[in-house]
């Protein structure tokens, strides 16, 4: 994929960036980063940009190690999932063997007791 240049104004400066993201996702990550930004700083003015910037990377760090614990989570549950689901499987694969097993057997039963009714018949 080809890199693209952007640029992009956060807190009044501007960055050239190259990505392989579109000109718009870019320019909305930088959009969002630059409203974080500015609202910690209208809550303090005494906080610079570059603190500021400080603050929304620690932010958006933890924000990335939250949904990343999330995702293992999540990962664990499917895999937990799956395990059960094959153990269900290989369960009701037993259950449908035995249930053929008895038909058959049923079916052998059946067709000796008619064969002994029809042999008794005939000898009356």
């Amino acid at each position: 994929m080809e890199k693209k240049k952007v640029k992009v104004t956060i807190a009044g400066a501007t960055y050239s960036l190259l990505t392989d993201e579109t000109a718009a996702y870019t320019n909305e990550l930088a959009t969002d980063i630059d409203e974080k930004i500015k609202e910690i700083q209208s809550a303090n003015p005494f906080i610079t940009a570059n603190q500021a910037a400080i603050l929304v990377a620690i932010e958006l760090a933890d924000q990335v190690k939250k949904t990343e614990q999330i995702v293992e989570s999540y990962r664990s549950q499917i895999k937990d999932y799956l395990k059960d689901t094959s153990e269900a499987q290989t369960e009701r694969d037993f259950y449908k063997r035995e249930l053929d097993r008895m038909r058959t057997e049923a079916k052998a039963k059946k067709t000796d007791q008619i064969n002994l009714f029809t042999q008794s018949h005939d000898e009356a």
